[in-house]
């Protein structure tokens, strides 16, 4: 993956929205979300210590191969609470 500009991602509470802004600092990258409907969100993903921003994001990966079939919803940071499978259900 190049960037996670224009990434579909959706919520534990409902909300969905994208990805606008990917900006690549020091060991972290800051990815800034549009929420459908208004209204912003921001999760902060450190190679060097947890993640952190918000919680329950999930993104759309379409290059996924798993046994849920070709794509699926991954959990967006490790600062997220585990789940048992990624979902594949858009």
């Amino acid at each position: 993956m190049s960037g996670w500009r224009g990434i579909k991602v959706r919520n534990a509470d409902g909300r969905t929205g994208k990805i606008t802004s990917d900006y690549e600092g020091f060991l972290h990258r800051a990815l800034s979300i549009e929420v459908d409907g208004g209204g912003s969100d921001y999760i902060q993903l450190n190679s060097d210590a947890k993640d952190s921003g918000s919680l329950a994001w999930e993104w759309w990966c379409a290059e996924f191969d798993g046994p849920s079939g070709p794509g699926a919803w991954l959990v967006l940071g490790d600062h997220n609470p585990p789940r048992e499978a990624p979902s594949s259900a858009v």
